[in-house]
């Protein structure tokens, strides 16, 4: 496969931008700020505010003028933002500092998609997404194994001090990459599509219950088993099995179609989320999120290439706008999933966005995509 190192950048931009949100799940027991469940939804929600604030403008800018000058503020962004909330003394600083770094995040996915379907077409584009999005699991995985470790060996400060390195260094590596194609975008049409707003609407759904998992399942794993170590690695395993289905996923997407894809996997990913409710043990909880993981990286790669295909010359702009509403969810999942813990409690929760899995299948399942 030809420009791999095209795949190999954006997928390290994208792992940034994921990183960085899941940071302050796994950091916030350890924090010396002492945040209240509130807090962390408040946080969650700026930090999302910011994102789908600039999901549309990213999109039309990607096909407009092209992704090197984007991607390499958004880095930038990415450092300014993660150095503040490593050095806040207060939860108002904190609060800040997530707003700016979702500001800052938001415009990597739809520029990398764009970058991706410009180098990338037919069955290699497919095979291209599944590699970019090895960037999901991989940020799981390591924000479960390696920031519970840096919370109580080091300091939960490091955790944010590490994404800014990172950052930096990334955004300065991204002035070697070469200029993607620019197309003129009808982007302002493109809501015409049925596929779009179908595609909009089921990922909202199959989102809202994501974050949801992503955010505040290790809170509910510390309540349940314990031990924090124990409970990152069971954190981990919603993404650990990903990291095979992510590379083969490619194959399945060509193989299937995306819409088969949608059908057949989501449905068991919202049965296995409910499941999580009536499960004690450790070793059965780490059971169901192995499956969830194996299971849900082939959706998320099935989501960057419908996009892809659908918007085609467009796809910055479609990317932006389903993203728009993707990440929507996460303001929505925030503060919803913060209310439903403190009066109902978690069980409830998982069975509520279980439900609410399934229900998005109906509208995966009206997209028309054209390979």
């Amino acid at each position: 496969m030809k420009n791999k190192d095209i795949v190999a950048f954006s997928s390290i931009a994208f792992f940034l931008s994921y990183f960085s949100r899941l940071a302050w799940s796994i950091l916030s027991p350890f924090s010396s700020l002492k945040p209240t469940i509130e807090d962390d939804g408040i946080i969650f929600t700026l930090f999302f505010i910011g994102y789908v604030s600039v999901q549309i403008p990213a999109g039309i800018l990607s096909d407009k003028i092209g992704t090197r000058k984007i991607i390499f503020t958004s880095l930038l962004g990415i450092f300014i933002s993660s150095l503040i909330s490593g050095l806040a003394v207060n939860i108002i600083q904190e609060f800040i500092a997530s707003f700016i770094m979702g500001l800052s995040a938001g415009w990597i996915y739809p520029v990398t998609i764009k970058m991706i379907s410009n180098f990338f077409k037919g069955k290699e584009l497919a095979i291209a997404m599944g590699y970019y999005s090895l960037a999901w699991p991989l940020s799981l995985v390591l924000a479960g194994d390696v920031l519970p470790f840096v919370g109580t060996s080091i300091g939960w400060r490091w955790g944010y001090f590490i994404i800014s390195i990172i950052s930096i260094s990334s955004a300065l590596y991204s002035l070697k990459i070469p200029y993607a194609t620019s197309h003129k975008s009808s982007s302002f049409t493109i809501i015409r599509d049925k596929s779009v707003v179908m595609i909009a609407i089921g990922g909202f759904l199959f989102f809202l219950s994501y974050w949801s998992i992503a955010l505040f399942l290790y809170k509910y794993l510390l309540e349940t088993v314990y031990n924090p170590y124990i409970s990152g690695v069971i954190y981990s395993l919603t993404a650990l099995p990903g990291i095979f289905s992510t590379i083969v996923s490619g194959k399945i997407i060509n193989l299937l179609g995306v819409r088969k894809v949608f059908i057949l996997f989501i449905s068991p990913y919202g049965i296995l989320t409910i499941s999580i409710s009536f499960v004690y043990f450790a070793i059965f909880l780490g059971i169901i999120a192995s499956f969830m993981g194996l299971i849900r990286f082939v959706i998320t790669p099935a989501n960057s290439t419908a996009v892809a295909q659908i918007g085609k010359e467009n796809s910055g702009s479609v990317t932006g706008f389903a993203n728009f509403f993707w990440q929507s969810s996460g303001i929505l999942s925030s503060f919803l999933s913060a209310i439903i813990i403190s009066s109902l409690g978690f069980r409830f929760l998982w069975i509520f966005m279980g439900l609410i899995t399934l229900l998005s299948v109906i509208f995966y399942s009206l997209i028309r995509v054209s390979q």
